[in-house]
Parts: structure tokens; sequence; C-alpha cells
């Protein structure tokens, strides 16, 4: 009896044990599934992670590239071949030199954000603005030129005309100032588009603050287009859009029309004709300003150097 009483206790004792060691491998076998399931979520986090970050630097590079796109609109001025002045001047003419600008800062800003070739340094800007005013001379708008030639009314004494081209910021930050000193009026060829398209360009409040200092403003297209090029409806997409953003952000008709690059053809001729602008200028050189070439005003390229210098 007592070894039969062993024998079961025994027996008991090993089922127990058994079952300890089932239970002992489904608790490691399930801990061992839930440290699998831990990593393998891990891993896919941090491939999630990792493909958000490249989703953020692929959308980044191509950000910066959208950016440069839009801010490469004005290309470099490619090879124009000029029309010299007819000689002999024909029609009705009247000498009034039209000094064209682009850039006005400091030399050394314009080297090292690599602008030197359409900079005049803001020191000899103000140099040259003195000279004018020792000089005699009294800068009018381009809308009061092709009204003086359109209808032979008179103008100023020694008449000139100063002209800014596309819209650049130091416009507002180093040549106003200056321009404000002497009483000067000015011109800006805008190109539309361009406005507050980075810190280089001027922004509309800034293009109104120059409007309200005494600048006139003409149409430079919308970005910076050469209208000699392209289909019609681009053609006259350039001219209308710029055209009625400068009337809208202004209040300043817009009558007046500057070329891009200084190119031009008879269709970009007729074409703003028909749209009534009045005249427009080009970069062909020459101070004689004539009503049998109102669409082809020439202007004076000026850089780094005294007025007297290009006959002024």
């Amino acid at each position: 009896m007592a070894k039969t009483k062993k024998k079961i206790i025994r027996k008991h004792r090993i089922k127990s044990t058994k079952k300890f060691h089932h239970r002992k491998a489904f608790f490691l076998s399930a801990l061992i599934l839930i440290l699998i399931f831990v990593y393998l979520s891990s891993l896919l986090l941090v491939k999630g992670q990792s493909k958000i970050k490249y989703c953020k630097i692929v959308n980044s590079i191509s950000l910066k590239r959208n950016v440069v796109q839009k801010l490469s609109v004005i290309t470099p001025y490619p090879s124009i071949t000029v029309t010299p002045t007819p000689a002999p001047l024909t029609g009705y003419c009247l000498r009034v030199p039209v000094l064209m600008y682009h850039h006005i800062q400091p030399e050394a800003t314009a080297k090292e954000l690599g602008q030197t070739s359409l900079t005049v340094d803001s020191g000899m800007f103000s140099q040259q603005m003195a000279y004018l005013a020792a000089s005699g001379y009294t800068p009018i708008w381009a809308n009061e030129l092709v009204n003086a030639l359109l209808t032979h009314a008179g103008l100023p004494s020694k008449p000139i005309v100063i002209t800014m081209d596309d819209g650049y910021a130091d416009n507002d930050i180093y040549a106003l100032p200056v321009l404000r000193q002497y009483g000067f009026k000015a011109n800006l060829m805008l190109a539309s588009g361009l406005v507050g398209a980075n810190s280089d360009m001027l922004t509309w409040g800034q293009v109104n603050d120059l409007k309200n200092n005494g600048f006139y403003i003409t149409n430079h297209t919308w970005s910076h287009w050469s209208i000699n090029q392209g289909t019609q409806d681009k053609i006259e997409s350039e001219i209308d859009i710029a055209q009625s953003q400068i009337q809208q952000y202004t209040g300043q008709t817009v009558n007046i029309f500057t070329y891009p690059y200084g190119s031009f053809n008879n269709n970009a001729i007729e074409t703003l004709q028909r749209k009534g602008y009045l005249g427009a200028f080009t970069e062909i050189p020459g101070q004689y300003q004539c009503d049998s070439f109102i669409m082809t005003l020439h202007r004076t390229r000026i850089g780094n150097a005294p007025l007297s210098y290009y006959g002024i």
C-alpha cells in the first residue's frame, strides 16, 4: 500500500514537472515572439523615419531647384545687333540723353553676388547725380519725353531721363536717397513678375515707395521676356499681365514700354501700338530722340565712370 502511494506521488510530481516545463517553454516562446515583434517594429519605424527624412531631403532639393528656376528668369544679356541712330535725324527731334542703369549698390556687394556687369557702385552713382545737378540737367519722366515728341511741347532746360531696369531692391535702398537729395525724377522699367521673387528684387511696397518719391513706371513685361520671339499669345500675355499688375498695385496708367534685352522687331512694335502704347525704349545708343522712332527710343548704358565719359 505504501509503495503504491509513493508511485502515485512520484507520477504526480513527474506530471507536475512536465506541466511546469511545458508552461516555461510556452512563456519562453511567447517572450521570444514578443521580442521579435518589437525588433521588427523598431526596424519598420527606423525605415519609416528614414523614408520620411529621405522624402524631406528630396522635397528640399526639389524646392531649392524650383526657387533657382524662378530666380533665373533674367538670363544673361544676349549680344544684340545695334542699329545706329539714323543720320541725318528725321522728324521732330530733341536732344534728351536717356541713362540706363540696373543695380545700384556698393561694388564690394556686387562682387560678392556676382552682379558687377550690371552694377554701378553706389558711391559712383552719387557722384554722377551730383554732376547732373552741378551741370544744370533736369531729370524728367519717360512719359514727359514721349508726350513732348508727340505734341512738340517744350521741355525744361537740359532735360535728361534716368532709367533703372528690371526692379532691383537696391534701387530703393541706395539710389532713392541720392535722387531725393537732389529732387530728381527717375523711371523704373519694371518686370512685374519678378516683384518679390527674392530678397534681390523689389517688393510692391518698395515699388510704391519709389513711385511716391518721384519714379514713373514703364512696362518691362511680366517675366523679362524678349517680345521679338515666341508665339503671339505669349508676347501679348507678357505685355498685358505686366500692365495689369502695375496698374493694380500702383494705380499708375501704363502706356510706355521698355524692351527686355533691348530686343524688338516689327511685330513687337505693331503689337504695342495696337494696345495703345505711345512710346518704347531700346538699348540702341544715342542722345537724340525723334518722333520718327518713338517706338525705339535710344538709351546710353552707364557704368562706373564719370558721366562726362559718356558725353553727358
